[in-house]
């Protein structure tokens, strides 16, 4: 099958968040499948690989009340075979979507671009897609553009995957004309309207044939609350909650050049002790290795649960537990925790940045992986965090709901541990069991804990169980079309 994949960013030439991750770790395991993959995505000024490559120059789309031009690079990694759309004006910014404060003015136009450009570009190197795999708002128009502008490409049906349904893309009515859409779709029932505003999330959920989101549990939660889109997804009858993966050639304690000692199921004890202890180092952290150590990899959102956290400073330091953080994010959050590092230096530690090297080592380093979300689409740090063997305590929400199990509710598969309610009193508890099991092993008691890790460890969270179910949601797509044309 020859799928394009359209999307806003891809690991590694641009990282934000997971959606990076998501569309070069899906693209590879399709590939490995068998089948034809292109991923089509900005030229943004700070890529992490260079481009040198151009695919075609002065291509042509009409936006903006004028035609305008951009150039395509590509590149191939992975036997993936990526386009790069090159318009500067759009593109060439120092941020890939907005300056640290604020938005770009501009960003209806800087993706609506990008969907009709990409259409423009699999029309022009005649890819022949079998379907079109597009994620989140910032390429939902582009459905509605190929119903409006590209009948040659009406047999080609269009997967929309949502990654985050809190981003919708909503917009000034007076962008419509500029980005080349008539006023005939502007209209609530059916339309892109959105109480007086564009919605690009509305329109590729209307306008796809098949619509996926990334967890099971985070499809049922979409129906009943979406931001004020639950309606027009409930109303969509083939929507499928599909678990996102992990990366095994990134992400294995086994071959991990980035961690201080590898390690397997049967060798975890002393290669987590070994990387626990230089991990410690590295953050300035002096307590001794029976004290539980709790790892955060995160932006620093609301969403992340930082508000739990920072109200539970004081009592998990209280508890006996050592914490350290990595991450950047809202400025707030950023602030309370150079302030939790200062009033609790001995026990909380703190790196305001992302670092892959630094990432890699507190999953492998860490006892426990606290992730405490507001609401979690799907979440991949649980399952790093556990092929690593780092205990997850977290709250049971969306994707973190499928993929930790309790292990006082289900003591014969459990991997973690849960809480339901978002209050501190609440992740407390959490930790304190998790706690009660840890320091049994410690005191040479039962082997508990030992069993949990061990089983963490085991669990299978391949991208290639993920991408058979893509495989699935395609054909569903390209059957509905078939009858559709």
């Amino acid at each position: 099958m020859r799928v394009v994949m359209v999307a806003s960013e891809s690991a590694p030439y641009l990282k934000t968040g997971g959606l990076g991750d998501v569309i070069h770790s899906l693209s590879k395991a399709l590939i490995k499948l068998g089948h034809t993959v292109y991923v089509i995505m900005p030229k943004y000024a700070k890529l992490k690989r260079s481009l040198e490559r151009k695919a075609r120059e002065g291509i042509k789309i009409y936006i903006d009340y004028q035609w305008r031009e951009f150039d395509l690079y590509e590149d191939i990694l992975d036997h993936v075979r990526y386009f790069f759309i090159d318009y500067r004006p759009y593109y060439g910014r120092e941020y890939a979507y907005a300056p640290p404060k604020g938005d770009y003015y501009d960003n209806a136009l800087r993706f609506g671009f990008l969907s009709l450009a990409s259409l423009q570009v699999i029309r022009e190197l005649e890819l022949k897609p079998e379907v079109i795999h597009i994620h989140d708002w910032h390429t939902g128009i582009l459905p509605l553009y190929k119903s409006l502008y590209y009948p040659d490409l009406e047999k080609v049906p269009v997967v929309f995957t949502i990654h985050n349904a809190m981003h919708q893309g909503i917009f000034d009515a007076h962008f419509l004309p500029a980005l080349n859409l008539p006023w005939e779709v502007f209209h609530p029932y059916g339309g892109v309207e959105f109480y007086g505003k564009i919605n690009f999330m509305k329109a590729g959920i209307l306008f796809c044939d098949v619509l996926t989101t990334v967890s099971p549990s985070y499809a049922e939660e979409l129906k009943a609350y979406c931001y004020g889109l639950e309606g027009v997804i409930r109303e969509k009858k083939y929507f499928f909650g599909i678990l996102n993966g992990i990366d095994y050639d990134v992400w294995n304690p086994e071959k991990d050049e980035l961690i201080f000692a590898k390690y397997n199921p049967k060798s975890f004890k002393r290669g987590k002790l070994k990387n626990k202890t230089r991990l410690k180092e590295i953050f300035g952290l002096k307590t001794e290795n029976y004290r539980p150590l709790i790892g955060i990899v995160a932006r620093l959102t609301a969403q992340k649960g930082f508000d739990l956290i920072f109200s539970s400073a004081e009592e998990i330091v209280k508890e006996g537990f050592d914490m350290l953080v990595l991450g950047s994010g809202e400025e707030k959050y950023q602030e309370m925790l150079v302030e939790l590092s200062k009033k609790f230096p001995n026990s909380i530690k703190a790196r305001i940045e992302y670092s892959e090297e630094l990432a890699h080592k507190i999953y492998a380093g860490a006892d426990i992986f606290l992730m405490p979300s507001l609401f979690e689409p799907c979440g991949i740090s649980q399952m790093i965090a556990m092929r690593y063997g780092t205990v997850p305590v977290v709250r049971w929400v969306g994707g973190l709901k499928d993929t930790v199990e309790d292990f006082l509710k289900d003591p014969e598969n459990g991997t973690g541990f849960a809480f339901e309610n978002f209050e501190p009193k609440d992740m407390m508890s959490a930790l304190l069991r998790a706690r009660v099991f840890y320091d049994m092993e410690f005191c040479n008691s039962e082997k508990v804990w030992s069993e949990i890790v061990k089983r963490c460890m085991r669990q299978d969270f391949s991208w290639e169980r993920s991408a058979r179910e893509y495989e699935s949601a395609y054909t569903t797509a390209r059957v509905l079309r078939f009858y559709d044309s």
